[in-house]
């Protein structure tokens, strides 16, 4: 028998993995790492253009310190961690949009009251 063959018996962990449950999982975990990497994609510009531009001192400051790297390292983990929880937030927070469409109440008023 071949793994193709539509005869054999499905696997049971085969099942498991394409149900609608673990589907759906997959989705979520996916789509919190999309805007987890948005953000984090917003805090390496925002870091760069911060070190690039020397705003408030901080490049000069980092350079003329011994521990250049653990600077550098500690403000990009820490925009990382900023941007990425508010893009991930705002991320989740549009989930249910389209509930607050006025098309979307609408239609639910016509469903209550066939007659208008």
């Amino acid at each position: 028998m071949t793994a193709n063959d539509p005869n054999q018996d499905p696997n049971p962990e085969d099942e498991v993995r394409n149900s609608k449950a673990s589907r759906e999982a997959r989705s979520i975990v996916r789509f919190m790492i999309e805007h987890t990497a948005y953000g984090g994609f917003g805090a390496l510009v925002f870091g760069a253009l911060v070190l690039f531009f020397d705003i408030g001192g901080i490049y000069s400051l980092a350079m003329a310190s011994r521990d250049a790297p653990i600077f550098i390292f500690l403000l990009f983990f820490g925009l990382f961690v900023t941007f990425g929880g508010i893009s991930l937030g705002i991320g989740i927070m549009t989930l249910g949009g389209f509930s607050d469409d006025d098309h979307y109440r609408d239609e639910r008023r016509r469903e209550q009251n066939p007659d208008d």
